[in-house]
């Protein structure tokens, strides 16, 4: 077992100068006070943002496939065309389909269509969600299951199927009372007669905080990309890579699609030349983004500077106030380095506060 040495004067003299600054802080509760608050803005600006940065870009996902999840996109190369959001893109449901069963590079590749509103009725009584489309193979990218019931299969996102959906472990609880049989209740969604299969683990929620979802192409059946309204039936599309194939190779594959199904079809997919496979975070995280998050932790980093720089005005003022006090104690006997100690100490149970 290791135990710190200490000498027991130099703990009878923390102790002294611990006693000392309380009964000067509290003594001084202004300055205290005024301290306290400056420091704890700058504080606080920092690790808000931090949190904000750590959580958006450098964490990222706790998947457990975060490594090999990718986002995939049909994007206009054209440099001049990029935005805030990065490059103009697409991919229509059926140029998902085309890919997703012809592709060689990825395990699994899935659609979503998040963020959507969702209308749910149960025992009569009517209530609006946040829900996402997806695509049968969506969890299987994420790996991730329910805990109760089951999975969609291929056969649930198929038009004219059975309607099913899977909702959150929030909504299980506070809009079913965690009803241990909820597999198989029947409910209406948007509508027409639905049946709950399953419930997510506790904290699922993606990708925009969503409190269930429905089969893709059971609600939003594939049109052709020449009819009219099609162009809203496009889909974000995230894929689980393959351990032995890098991002490069699978951005190759990817651009040879929109290549083929642009000179297929000129009048959607003309300008969509180029594929774009990346880490998923980054579809989440675009570069303006990002640029703006770093630019706003450095401003709360200034922040902490100057609220370090007052409070810091602060003490030499208070120290200036004090020379009475410390040429005293000095002709009592007390070093330079014991009022350096005294007063570090009194900075100490300020930051402490």
């Amino acid at each position: 077992e290791t135990k710190l040495n200490i000498p027991p004067p130099m703990l009878d003299s923390l102790r002294q100068d611990l006693r000392i600054g309380l009964r000067v802080l509290i003594k001084e509760k202004g300055f205290c006070a005024l301290a306290v608050t400056v420091l704890a803005v700058g504080i606080c600006a920092v690790a808000t943002q931090f949190s904000v940065v750590n959580g958006v870009m450098l964490r990222g996902f706790s998947f457990s496939t975060a490594d090999r999840l990718m986002g995939v996109r049909f994007i206009d190369p054209d440099p001049t065309r990029v935005n805030f959001f990065g490059p103009p893109n697409q991919i229509f449901t059926l140029d998902l389909q085309e890919v997703a069963t012809n592709q060689k590079s990825f395990e699994a590749i899935a659609g979503y269509i998040s963020g959507s509103t969702v209308n749910v009725t149960y025992s009569g009584v009517p209530k609006r969600y946040t829900g996402a489309y997806v695509t049968e193979d969506f969890f299987k990218v994420l790996g991730i299951a329910p805990i109760i019931g089951r999975d969609f299969t291929a056969a649930d996102n198929t038009a004219g199927a059975e309607k099913v959906t899977l909702i959150s472990h929030l909504l299980w609880r506070r809009d079913f009372a965690s009803n241990p049989n909820i597999v198989g209740t029947s409910v209406r969604l948007n509508g027409k007669s639905a049946i709950i299969i399953g419930v997510m683990p506790p904290g699922f929620a993606f990708p925009q905080n969503e409190e269930l979802w429905v089969p893709f192409f059971n609600e939003f059946v594939p049109r052709p990309r020449n009819e009219r309204g099609a162009a809203g039936q496009q889909a974000a599309v995230m894929a689980l890579l393959k351990r032995d194939v890098s991002i490069e190779q699978a951005n190759s594959e990817i651009t040879i699609f929109a290549q083929r199904l642009a000179q297929e079809f000129p009048e959607t997919n003309a300008r969509f030349t180029a594929g774009q496979v990346q880490p998923l975070i980054k579809n989440f995280t675009p570069n303006g983004l990002r640029d703006l998050l770093f630019a706003m932790l450095a401003v709360c980093a200034l922040v902490l500077l100057l609220a370090c720089a007052n409070v810091m005005n602060m003490q030499f003022a208070r120290a200036t106030l004090r020379a009475k006090e410390l040429a005293i104690r000095s002709s009592l006997g007390a070093t330079r380095s014991r009022l350096v100690r005294q007063m570090l100490t009194e900075s100490l149970l300020l930051a402490s506060l």
